[in-house]
């Protein structure tokens, strides 16, 4: 029996993109919402930028 070629699903790319563009723009609306500042949320995103970094960071493979 011949086994069937594995077919691959349509990139869901486009639906991520708008799908974080909504989250971003709720967590904005939110925090402004909640009183706080510009530097309030630009210091948020530097933060959610230094996991960012952190993560990516640790996950490199070690060059001994």
């Amino acid at each position: 029996m011949s086994q069937m070629p594995e077919t691959r699903q349509p990139s869901a790319a486009p639906v991520t993109t708008r799908a974080l563009k909504i989250l971003a723009k709720s967590v904005h609306r939110e925090l402004k919402s909640s009183g706080y500042s510009r530097g309030d949320i630009v210091s948020f995103t530097n933060e959610l930028l230094d996991l960012v970094t952190t993560d990516i960071r640790d996950s490199e493979p070690k060059i001994s």
